[in-house]
């Protein structure tokens, strides 16, 4: 896209679906992706929508009015759980939304789903599918009761939302699967799981197109970052012999480049 034509892009909020679906900030946590997105969507310019969620509870239990009391409707409320959508979604039109379940695969619409969103009704939201098999499809998007059971509560949570969350960024864990061009990874803090450094860095199809920001607890940004590995899961296979798991998993980044530093072989490219 011609350079001009890209920032007059940027300024009225029209930037094409195709844009985006290459590209994606990534970072470990929740709370860092609803950071990352709440600060992009105030960046765009247009009227912004609320959606609220209707939240009820539901047991098994006799006499269940000691878990209305005990539980209202504002603390379901306020109430967040991963892989769901929050009581209150921000949206604007023309902004990258993730599809939170399956709703249709026969058309395109399953969880991990990226789409732009063009239009923002009462009713449904109708986006616009970025990338794989039915890119460029305009789909509608209803409400939906979700059913959420977690141990900590004695009840099960009924929210009425739609199942959808603002995708400026994602978490590592549900970027996978995601082939981009260009992504950001956010490292406020180290990655906390085994492979999830490589999930983050195999986003790309090429160096290129990876870029890093880590910070440290200052909050001041550095060029390494801890990775996680766990021996275990290869200690039964076969590897090449050349390939050495003795390293204090340590990743250090310069230029853009990913490398390993080894006890004994100091900086060798990833």
């Amino acid at each position: 896209m011609d350079f001009t034509r890209w920032t007059l892009s940027v300024g009225n909020g029209a930037l094409p679906a195709a844009y985006l679906t290459e590209r994606s900030i990534i970072t470990p946590t929740n709370r860092n992706v609803t950071e990352i997105n709440s600060h992009m969507l105030a960046l765009v310019p247009g009227q912004q929508r609320a959606y609220f969620s209707s939240d009820t509870l539901h047991t098994d239990a006799v006499d269940p009015s000691w878990l209305e009391a005990e539980y209202p409707t504002e603390f379901l409320n306020g109430l967040s759980f991963n892989g769901c959508p929050e009581h209150q979604i921000d949206l604007k039109v023309f902004t990258p939304i993730m599809l939170l379940r399956n709703l249709n695969p026969e058309i395109g619409l399953c969880n991990g789903t990226r789409l732009m969103v063009v239009y923002l009704g009462h009713y449904v939201i109708k986006g616009v599918i970025m990338g794989g098999t039915f890119n460029g499809k305009t789909v509608a998007i209803p409400r939906i009761v979700l059913n959420i059971d977690d141990r900590r509560w004695p009840f099960v949570l009924k929210r009425r939302q739609f199942p959808v969350r603002l995708c400026y960024a994602m978490t590592i864990n549900k970027s996978q699967g995601q082939t981009l061009i260009s992504v950001g990874v956010y490292l406020p803090k180290p990655v906390f799981s085994h492979g999830q450094l490589y999930v983050a860095v195999s986003r790309v199809r090429s160096a290129d197109g990876l870029r890093f920001l880590i910070v440290n607890e200052d909050d001041i940004p550095c060029n390494y970052t801890r990775n996680i590995v766990y021996e275990e899961a290869f200690a039964d296979l076969q590897l090449p012999g050349h390939f050495d798991l003795n390293f204090p998993y340590r990743f250090v980044i310069e230029s853009a480049q990913l490398y390993c530093f080894k006890q004994s072989a100091g900086l060798s490219s990833v």
